[in-house]
Parts: C-alpha cells; sequence; structure tokens
C-alpha cells in the first residue's frame, strides 16, 4: 500500500515527538521548510525515500540527536553542518553572538571617534578640506592604518564554527580567529566557513591560547564556549552522550578549562592588567548558571571586571 506523507507522519508521532517528524521528512525530501510537507502531504514516498525516513526514525527513538541524524543544525539564522566530532550548537549560545556583535559596534564607534579627534588636532580639518599636501596625506594614512585597524575577536573552542562564521558574517570589519584543539572539529569548521565564505575568520589548532605567539595583540573580543559540564550532574540529557566527550565535561566541578583560559589570558597580556586601567577588551565565556559566581569571584581575583551576564553567558572587561 502506499505510503504518503501524511500518513507516515502519522505513524512516525506514536514514536517521537511531531516537530522532530517533520523535521525529518523536510530533511529527506530536502524541502526548504516544513510547509512542504503540509503542501504535500498525500504525495507517496518512493522505496528509497521510506527506507531513509524509517531509518532515521530509527535513530531518533534510540535518542540520537536530531542534528545528527540529518547532518545540520540551524544557529543564528544560519544552517551549519553537524557530525559527532562537534558539539551540537545550542540556540543559548546565540547569546554569545549577540553581545560579541554589540561589542564589535561599541569598539568601533569608538575606534571612529578616536580617529576623527586625532585628525582634527593634529591638521585641524578632516579629509575633503586638506590641500593636496602629500605628507599630510601620508601621515592620515599612517594614523588610519594604526587606529583603525579590523576589530579583532577571537573564538577559544570553535567545534562546528557556528559562533566564528556567524560572528564573522555579522561583524564584516571584524578579523575573527577561531582556535580548536580537535582537528576532526576544525575539519567540520572549515566546511562550514568556506559554506558562507567568510573571508575574514581564520581557524588554526591550539590548546586554548598555548599557540598564540607571545607578542600577538590582545584580542578586542574573546569569546569562549569550553566544556564546563561537570560528569557529577546527573539532569543531563541522554542525547548528551552521543557528543564528543572533549567538548563536553571538564574536571573541578566543569570549571578546569574556564579557570585555565582566564589565567593564560592575565600572563599573556600581562601588561594590560599593570596598567590598572580598562582597554575596552572583552571576555566572554558561556557556562551553566551555577557556576557564575564562582568564575566571577575567580576572574576578579585575576584582574579581570564583571561586566554582567545574560542567561549562560557572562561577560568581563580587561
Amino acid at each position: 500500500m502506499a505510503l504518503t506523507i501524511k500518513r507516515w507522519l502519522t505513524q512516525a508521532k506514536t514514536l517521537v515527538n511531531q516537530i522532530d517528524a517533520e523535521l525529518i521528512l523536510t530533511n529527506v525530501f530536502k524541502a526548504a521548510d516544513r510547509t512542504y510537507l503540509v503542501t504535500h502531504e498525500e504525495s507517496v514516498l518512493s522505496d528509497k525515500e521510506r527506507q531513509t525516513a524509517d531509518r532515521m526514525l530509527s535513530l531518533r527513538t534510540q535518542h540520537v540527536p536530531l542534528a545528527y541524524i540529518t547532518g545540520e543544525k540551524w544557529f543564528y539564522g544560519h544552517k551549519f553542518k553537524v557530525n559527532p566530532d562537534v558539539l551540537i550548537p545550542r540556540p543559548e549560545t546565540e547569546v554569545m553572538v549577540d553581545l560579541a556583535v554589540r561589542l564589535y559596534g561599541d569598539i568601533l564607534k569608538k575606534k571612529i571617534e578616536t580617529f576623527d579627534l586625532l585628525i582634527k588636532q593634529k591638521f585641524g580639518a578632516i579629509e575633503p578640506s586638506w590641500p593636496d599636501n602629500p605628507v599630510i596625506k601620508e601621515e592620515y594614512a599612517r594614523l588610519k592604518t594604526e587606529i583603525m585597524s579590523p576589530v579583532l575577536i577571537f573564538e577559544v573552542g570553535v567545534g562546528s564554527g557556528c559562533v566564528s562564521v556567524s560572528t564573522a558574517l555579522a561583524c564584516p570589519n571584524a578579523e575573527v580567529i577561531g582556535i580548536d584543539i580537535s582537528k576532526e572539529a576544525l575539519k567540520v569548521a572549515v566546511v562550514n566557513a568556506a559554506q558562507y565564505k567568510t573571508k575574514n575568520l581564520h581557524l588554526t589548532s591550539g590548546d586554548l591560547l598555548s599557540n598564540v605567539k607571545d607578542d600577538a595583540p590582545a584580542p578586542d573580543i574573546l569569546m569562549a564556549n569550553l566544556p564546563y559540564v561537570d560528569r557529577a550532574w546527573e539532569w543531563q540529557s541522554p542525547e548528551i552522550e552521543y557528543e564528543p566527550v572533549v567538548a563536553l565535561y571538564a574536571e573541578k566541578n566543569g570549571l578546569e578549562l574556564i579557570y585555565k583560559l582566564i589565567r593564560q589570558v592575565r600572563k599573556k597580556w600581562a601588561k594590560l592588567f599593570e596598567e590598572k586601567t580598562l582597554h575596552q577588551k572583552y571576555l566572554i565565556l558561556e557556562s551553566d548558571m551555577s557556576q557564575h559566581e564562582k568564575i566571577i569571584r575567580y576572574a576578579k581575583r585575576y584582574g579581570f571586571k564583571y561586566v554582567g551576564n545574560e542567561g549562560l553567558i557572562t561577560c568581563f572587561e580587561y
């Protein structure tokens, strides 16, 4: 008997929730969205389509995350390739990108204001009213290069690249550098970066900041969604068992890597901290809300100023 989209969905919904069933078929038919299933509910599945849909449904009943079954996940308005080598992008992490984009705008505005003020102080007028003076033009170009350099953004622990790619797309005048210790994860991130042609994003391997040169400038924004799950937590979803251990768990109640990153930033750019003034440099961390208080206390010990938090995201300035 022919099996229509409507009938397959009716049967599937007895095994998984409605949205999962619909997303499985949407993927099978390579449809733009679930609306296709409504407008084509009497369409008959071919044998191949049915086999694919049934296989995906079977995996879902075993709690395999849907993103791993379909090989994709939406994040910040973009579709990303994912596989079991990377953590599945969470909507809660989009707050990190939102914050980075806002700070990027603030930093860029400050750069422009500083540049305009310096030009007026030096030459008494902005560019359009200058005489054709090669000396002035050369000095103008030098100052522009020095002050108006791209906003430098690091992400430590890129995984699928969803945060770095989304940030690079939203901040075209930024230079984004994504770092990950997992070469397998970086392969996925490279595919996603290529998909969106993010020319202002550079991906590299490294253990946190260990491979960043000692004389490298401090990033204006440093984002990190590091492993922070404590193995003792008993409330985790069974689906988490399918995600890469290296991207999930950390020792010391889940805080080991976050603490290590805080120490690395303090040591690598010690001169900034010694100046006892804020430099409009930001550290953005994701962690469980139950960990925020400990992270804030620890960061303050190393000279960071707590700016605020939203959801899972905590922000510091230094």
